[in-house]
């Protein structure tokens, strides 16, 4: 099992992917990038935390996006209806 990210820093990635929502991706390595470009005061473990958590809500939520999009699909397509099957005789 993975390491528990705490909850200063689920909030302070939560602030900074709201701020920064068009800056922030579902790649680990862009993230952590522009947290380091950011120049705030972070430890390496902190950035890779922030990051990964980023990554993981991010594409969480991009996951979930392309599931309803494919209930919808699947709502929208007719229903075929039975034929009569029954045995006259």
């Amino acid at each position: 099992m993975g390491k528990a990210v705490s909850n200063s820093i689920k909030a302070k990635a939560k602030i900074i992917m709201t701020e920064f929502s068009d800056k922030v991706g579902i790649e680990f390595e862009t993230n952590k990038n522009f947290l380091k470009g950011m120049k705030l005061p972070l430890s390496k473990l902190t950035i890779n935390l922030m990051a990964g958590y980023m990554t993981r809500t991010l594409r969480k939520a991009q996951e979930e996006k392309e599931m309803l999009e494919k209930k919808m699909d699947v709502a929208k397509t007719p229903i075929k209806q039975a034929k009569d099957t029954k045995i006259h005789g």
